[in-house]
């Protein structure tokens, strides 16, 4: 996903070395609810070029008749389900330049095909320039009465993995090492019955150190029955995951994140600590403002519809089962082949 390589750039990647350097002076990171994601879309002749901030996602018929993009006012938002944009100061966040002032523009619709096919709703926003890499087209939206120059993304760095590998005939392979999960998430895994060689047990763990402390984990753990090596489509694989925080007494709480498992993206950090939480899916995040003794879901927003395929791919770690691509849509003539989101 672009936008966690972006964190990844925000936050100084790559892992920072044993010497942290001191946080920068500026305002302060926002509460969680105060988090959103943004992205630069160029949509071709008759849509729209610039920033915006999605906010709602509906699915419509594969052949329903809407257009590529639609400005609304706010009764059709309204009608529609979009919640209101954030209010106040606000300021995008992008890899390559300081936080921007930015203003709430028009609401729009913009179809997305899918499948499923869906409408994707937000508002535009104003007020900051074009990335200068057509590549990276995401952002960060901080709701803060003052530019946030003192808070930054906290990329979590892996601290234990147990995965295979495809050889150059594209066959899998087992693990040849593995890194062990760390005790904090190791208490949380429920008991399997998996026996080499017929199942293997895979795993993937992220964390996120502030101040010398563990304060959130990804991970995920798949148990994998090997049947044809040669059909991994018909390998049983089953799967547990989640986005994990540190209680006081240093042991992980499960957070909810909804109908979909999402992956931890960053971690927000000022002079005063870790404030909050970032988590992503495809077409969806969740932030999470955090306490001393754990962490509470601010605010969950779902802009996107995305199939079956794109959410296996958060959490896992057998070979995927590849089917032939669909037929990409044609773009308009004029369009930047930059993907709207």
């Amino acid at each position: 996903m672009k936008r966690l390589a972006l964190l990844a750039v925000l936050a100084g990647c790559p892992p920072k070395p044993a010497t942290t350097p001191p946080l920068p002076e500026g305002g302060p990171c926002p509460a969680a609810a105060g988090v959103f994601t943004a992205s630069y879309v160029n949509t071709g002749s008759g849509g729209h070029v610039g920033w915006v901030l999605p906010l709602h996602a509906m699915a419509v018929e594969p052949t329903a008749q809407v257009a590529e993009w639609s400005p609304l006012d706010a009764t059709a938002a309204s009608v529609s389900g979009v919640p209101a944009p954030p209010q106040g100061p606000l300021w995008l966040v992008t890899a390559a330049a300081p936080p921007c002032p930015a203003k709430i523009g028009g609401y729009y619709a913009a179809k997305l095909p899918g499948p499923p096919a869906n409408v994707s709703y937000g508002v535009e926003l104003d007020g900051c320039a074009a990335p200068a890499d057509a590549q990276e087209s995401g952002g960060v939206v901080l709701a803060a009465a003052q530019a946030p120059t003192g808070c930054v993304f906290e990329p979590p760095q892996p601290v234990a993995e147990r995965m295979g590998q495809l050889d150059a005939q594209k066959h899998w392979q087992p693990p040849a090492k593995e890194t062990p999960i760390p005790p904090a998430i190791a208490a949380l895994v429920p008991p399997h019955d998996c026996k080499l060689p017929a199942c293997e047990t895979l795993w993937a763990v992220d964390q996120i150190d502030v101040e010398s402390r563990a304060v959130a984990w990804g991970a995920a753990v798949n148990w994998v029955q090997i049947t044809d090596p040669a059909n991994v489509c018909a390998w049983q694989v089953e799967r547990w995951s989640g986005v994990f925080v540190a209680g006081a007494d240093g042991r992980a709480t499960k957070l909810d994140t909804g109908d979909h498992a999402l992956a931890l993206s960053a971690a927000l950090v000022d002079r005063g600590g870790a404030k909050g939480l970032l988590a992503e899916g495809p077409g969806e995040y969740a932030t999470f403002d955090l306490t001393p003794t754990g962490a509470q879901r601010a605010r969950a927003t779902t802009w996107m519809l995305a199939p079956n395929d794109a959410w296996d791919s958060v959490d896992r770690l057998a070979p995927p089962c590849e089917h032939p691509p669909a037929a990409p849509a044609p773009l308009p003539k004029d369009a930047k082949p930059v993907s709207p989101y």
